[in-house]
């Protein structure tokens, strides 16, 4: 059996140390074949890293590392552009004033293995301005940023420092509206969309693909892809729980099914990929996915605010609440949707609102469990 790619976010290493990747390439493919600035929000753990790293390897022409994946047979010239790759999750933000250093020290280091000397008195903006330009001189840029929000995330129970570490991402990012001349490819990533960034409202060629039906299974795993790619765990597991395979693809579909990033009726459920994977590891249902990132700012919004928590099961928001939130207001429902632990479950065409619901038992399960031990 092939290695679980549990936690490996880097595409290079996860095919190195032989392990099952589910092939999404088809799909990227199509994404950067008929498109160039795109935004994607999904919940945390989904994948999103491991998808910034496969463009990366994509863009940077490394045709064999995608041996035997659908992207091999497409059309595809496997050119090499110069990739700039930022993840703000490794980047320090305490503070306004540490995340702009961060910022800096960050491009610097992308800048090293080209030789480039970057002027360390400009600010963060500016210095990706002459990175990109430079780097433009060899071939057009590729730029991928990766959880785009998480210094403002950190911070959302703090409105001050929150708006502030916001204040420092918009001079950042304004800087890339005048690079569009220089730029091959634009991908951020994200949970939640803050309008004030200068993202949505400067990046007027930015396509929000994040409830788009044709990239509704772009991350997260399908019910075929799980069958196709890890069978013989299931096997094993089966075994050790001793029940068919039949019965335990049910109680998989309980435990993880149920994510829906698309208005669709009849669209395909997504699995959570981390919880399966700890599950075929274990062999053992448990919340796992819960478990890595205990959602505090949504129990101190919950407390502060007295949101109803028998309204969960039920909640309606139009398309705009789902998309994006301000700092300074925060509708619960929309925080829920964006973290994961509510997602789609239908779409009315005449009132033009989404239902909600929790995904599956893991959410319903832990969300409700974790928010009464909070408050007793």
């Amino acid at each position: 059996m092939k290695k679980l790619p549990i936690g490996i976010q880097n595409f290079s290493k996860l095919i190195k140390e032989n392990c099952v990747y589910v092939d999404k390439t088809a799909l990227i493919h199509q994404m950067i074949t008929q498109g160039s600035y795109y935004f994607l929000s999904r919940p945390r753990r989904f994948g999103k890293s491991l998808l910034v790293s496969t463009l990366a390897e994509i863009f940077s022409g490394n045709k064999d590392l995608f041996a035997g994946f659908a992207i091999e047979l497409l059309p595809y010239d496997w050119q090499k552009y110069p990739v700039i790759h930022i993840s703000f999750s490794g980047i320090p933000c305490e503070n306004p004033q540490d995340l702009e250093i961060g910022i800096k020290n960050f491009l610097q280091d992308i800048a090293q293995p080209y030789e480039i000397i970057l002027d360390d008195k400009l600010k963060s903006g500016e210095m990706l301005k002459s990175l990109v330009k430079q780097l433009a001189q060899q071939n057009a840029v590729v730029l991928l940023i990766d959880e785009y929000d998480y210094a403002i995330l950190r911070h959302i129970h703090d409105k001050a420092t929150a708006s502030a570490i916001r204040e420092t991402l918009k001079n950042f990012y304004s800087a890339i509206k005048d690079l569009d001349q220089y730029l091959k490819f634009v991908f951020l990533t994200g949970i939640s969309k803050f309008p004030k960034t200068s993202i949505f409202s400067g990046l007027n060629n930015l396509e929000d693909i994040s409830l788009d039906r044709t990239f509704n299974t772009l991350l997260g795993y399908t019910a075929t892809e799980i069958v196709g790619n890890f069978e013989p765990r299931l096997i094993h597991s089966a075994e050790r729980l001793e029940c068919s395979m039949q019965e335990l693809l049910e109680e998989i579909r309980v435990w993880y099914d149920g994510y829906q990033f698309t208005r669709e009726q009849n669209a395909i459920k997504m699995y959570n990929p981390f919880s399966v994977l700890l599950f075929l590891k274990n062999s053992e249902f448990s919340n796992y996915w819960f478990a890595t990132g205990t959602p505090t700012f949504l129990i101190n919004l919950l407390k502060a605010k007295d949101y109803p928590v028998e309204n969960f099961e039920a909640a309606e928001a139009t398309e705009s609440e789902l998309g994006a939130f301000d700092i300074n207001i925060m509708p619960l429902k929309t925080l829920l949707f964006q973290t994961g632990y509510l997602t789609i479950h239908s779409y009315n065409a005449n009132t033009r609102n989404y239902l909600l619901g929790y995904p599956n038992k893991e959410c319903a399960q832990s969300l409700i469990e974790y928010i009464f031990a909070s408050m007793t």
